[in-house]
């Protein structure tokens, strides 16, 4: 069998060029699958990805010659009634789902000669997952991310009339896909996690109460203190993907993973105007972003529909209209209802209107792009305990000196990992860079002298209190390139930059990022370097650099 290195990709051919990447691949052991009939109709052809649950394949449905994907289990969690009991809950909540957003299961069985492994055959999809987009692009205008969204809560507002919340809503579940001629058609994947909610008496042995269920970064407040969650815990979740698509960035981001989960139940969100000023945003659309990610469920909106139609509504609002920003409250006491059955919910869904984007989108064959690192979400353990103690302590003690509650670290924003699996502890943004505010002023700061702490010795605060743009060209020569950044960042943000400093800027970029590479800083190098535009003549070499640090973050 043969295995690229750089993708992952394997195959029982004999090719030795990778038909992704164009990567050398090499010799391994076989897979014992590759080559196998699944109960006399889909033949395993290569391995499309893999994660601590399982292996994502290739397949073909011999009979009618249609290319699937075929989802197995690891043969050591064969004996483990837990994971066996979630593989089939993904099988049955998507199964039960038909909607032209959401991913296509066509079967679930078992492999007798694969020692008993469940598996799931679903449709094959040639996409780009929203999480390699924003990796990309940094952030999608909202011209082009509504028409997303709306489709998106189509797909969510049909899983909720059937009774099915997701719970694990995120870039890396959002695959995009080219349908009809339409471009950017997003499909909804990976309901490993999704709570029936007409088996609850199921569900509570399967996700038992005090057990984190989904990617920390995208927890709403309910998840986050183990409480019952139901359809509007999505709308939440949804809420920050939006939120990152259009700005780059996430609301909460922090290294402790407690830490992330006690923003979501006590921090108000910055608004998507003021993360990113440098942008355009319509005034409806500031509002909505702030009333999904409000922390009681009830002053939400209370349904998919809801949120759909405002979405619609917000780009066609004039400019000249002032809508009146959301004010959050934070509520200490979280209790969610139980699903709604009101009218709202069942309300016939808004067709999505098509968008034909600017951008085309990259193909890559995946299944369900990321495998739920369900390994992780089992014994992720309690944490209400630990979000409460932090909580508590931030009462007596300034949070920069505190210690921390829990030692768990883990990675956030978009450089942190496409697979995003389970408990996603290895996918959020340390807190180094602080955020780069354009107004008047222009200002770029950094925790404990990080970026600066690259060059040595800082300079005096009257050195450094107004640079002039001449001198970061010799700091360029120099090679000290962090200063380059520091000092050029609020002029390049201003488009005061040379087509030369430009160039110059990137270059200092790129070094920076790979410095913090080679310091292990993975975040703080996904952070500088998806400052580089992809078109620039950094942008390959930061785009592989990109690639790099995901892969030494899985």
């Amino acid at each position: 069998m043969k295995l690229c290195l750089i993708c992952n990709f394997q195959t029982a051919g004999e090719q030795d060029i990778c038909p992704r990447d164009g990567s050398s691949m090499v010799t391994v052991g076989d897979d014992p699958l590759l080559g196998m009939v699944v109960e006399g109709r889909y033949k395993i052809q290569s391995v499309i990805g893999q994660g601590s649950a399982g292996t994502v394949y290739r397949a073909v449905q011999e009979l009618i010659g249609r290319e699937v994907a075929v989802k197995v289990l690891h043969d050591y969690l064969v004996s483990d009634d837990e994971f066996i009991k979630r593989f089939k809950q993904e099988a049955k909540a998507s199964s039960r789902l038909n909607h032209p957003n959401i991913i296509t299961i066509y079967d679930f069985g078992v492999i007798p000669q694969g020692g008993g492994r469940p598996y799931i055959a679903m449709d094959l999809l040639n996409g780009t997952p929203l999480s390699d987009v924003i990796t990309e692009v940094n952030h999608i205008d909202p011209v082009d991310g509504v028409p997303i969204f709306t489709q998106v809560c189509g797909a969510f507002g049909e899983a909720h009339r059937q009774g099915v919340v997701h719970r694990d809503i995120k870039p890396e579940n959002i695959v995009l896909v080219e349908r009809g001629g339409v471009k950017n058609f997003p499909i909804v994947v990976d309901f490993g996690i999704a709570r029936l909610i007409q088996d609850e008496s199921e569900q509570a042995r399967i996700t038992r109460t005090g057990t984190v269920c989904g990617s920390p970064t995208y927890m709403s407040p309910e998840q986050c203190t183990s409480s019952k969650v139901d359809h509007r815990s999505d709308i939440y979740s949804l809420g920050i993907v939006i939120y990152e698509t259009l700005t780059g960035e996430v609301p909460f981001q922090h290294e402790e993973l407690v830490r992330v989960m006690a923003m979501h139940l006590s921090d108000s969100p910055r608004p998507i105007n003021e993360v990113r000023p440098d942008l355009h945003f319509p005034d409806a659309l500031i509002a909505i972003v702030q009333k999904t990610l409000l922390k009681n469920p009830n002053d939400r909106f209370q349904s998919m529909e809801e949120l759909s139609g405002a979405l619609e509504e917000c780009l066609k609002e004039p400019e000249t209209k002032t809508t009146q920003h959301v004010t959050q409250t934070v509520h200490k006491d979280i209790a969610p209802g139980p699903l709604a059955q009101d009218e709202a919910l069942h309300q016939h869904r808004k067709e999505s209107r098509e968008m034909i984007p600017n951008r085309p989108p990259s193909t890559r064959d995946l299944a369900v792009n990321a495998l739920e690192d369900l390994q992780t979400r089992s014994t992720s353990g309690n944490f209400q305990d630990q979000v409460q103690a932090y909580r508590e302590s931030q009462k007596h003690a300034d949070s920069t000196s505190a210690k921390p509650v829990s030692q768990t670290s883990f990675n956030a924003g978009r450089g942190k990992g496409g697979g995003g699996g389970g408990v996603a502890i290895a996918r959020f943004l340390p807190a180094a860079i602080a955020v780069l505010v354009i107004g008047g002023i222009g200002a770029f700061a950094v925790t404990s002298g990080k970026l600066n702490g690259l060059l040595g010795s800082a300079k005096s605060s009257s050195e450094t209190s107004e640079v002039k743009a001449d001198d970061p060209d010799k700091l360029f020569k120099a090679g000290k390139y962090a200063q380059v950044v520091t000092a050029w960042r609020p002029l390049k943000a201003k488009g005061s930059l040379s087509a030369d400093q430009t160039d110059k800027y990137f270059t200092a970029c790129l070094n920076v990022g790979k410095q913090y590479f080679k310091d292990k800083k993975y975040s703080d190098a996904s952070n500088i370097l998806k400052e580089i535009p992809g078109k620039s003549s950094q942008g390959k070499d930061a785009k592989d650099l990109l690639k790099k640090i995901k892969r030494a973050q899985r």
